[in-house]
């Protein structure tokens, strides 16, 4: 890997992903950083462009958003739809759990709605870190516990009204109306293109009349 590319990995491991780490864990290893910037890949991703498909496990990758937005779904063949099961933001961390640790096939495509920067360790470099490092384990731990996090919200904002699904999610999300395609907020919120419409309007009204 080039000097800039090792430079840039450190310095957003050293203002992002370092600080969260130690939080979990308490501490970190003096040989863990250069070891993941070693193992790790940074990469520029445009908007439209798929980081990860479905498929094969060993193709998988952990993913940091340094910055960027995503949207994770799958196609449910028996509704015959696109499910939208998540739209990432800034410092997400992406990990298909059964694929890494059982070795199940990827379930979900992973396709970028705004340009951002990532870091991607692959399956088998994040195995022998944690070997190598297993006082980090917690925080894949973590992580994973997060996960499960975020689909219990989601399943809980799914059972929500539309006008407070809509409320709740951009409250969460400030501005992400404005940057990326309506139609993913949409079909995330589990409403049609008009339904979001309305009920966006009605969120900027009441947030122009308490302003």
């Amino acid at each position: 890997m080039g000097t800039d590319k090792q430079d840039k990995i450190k310095s957003i491991l050293r203002k992002k992903f370092l600080p969260i780490l130690i939080r979990i864990t308490g501490s970190v290893p003096d040989d863990f950083e250069a070891a993941v910037i070693e193992n790790s890949n940074i990469m520029t991703a445009v908007k439209d462009q798929y980081i990860a498909e479905s498929g094969e496990a060993e193709d998988g990758h952990l993913i940091y958003f340094e910055s960027g937005i995503a949207r994770c779904y799958y196609y449910d063949a028996t509704a015959d739809k696109y499910v939208i099961t998540r739209i990432t933001r800034k410092d997400d961390v992406l990990i298909d759990i059964n694929a890494y640790l059982y070795g199940s096939r990827q379930a979900e495509n992973i396709q970028m709605l705004e340009s951002g920067t990532l870091i991607t360790l692959t399956y088998a470099n994040l195995r022998w870190l944690l070997s190598e490092f297993q006082s980090m384990y917690p925080a894949f731990l973590y992580f994973e516990a997060e996960r499960e996090k975020q689909h219990t919200v989601y399943q809980h904002l799914l059972k929500s009204s539309v006008e407070e699904r809509v409320r709740l999610f951009l409250e969460d999300n400030p501005g992400i109306a404005t940057r990326i395609n309506n139609d993913h907020i949409a079909g995330y919120l589990d409403m049609s293109r008009t339904t979001f419409s309305s009920a966006y309007a009605k969120f900027r009204g009441e947030n122009d009349k308490n302003g």
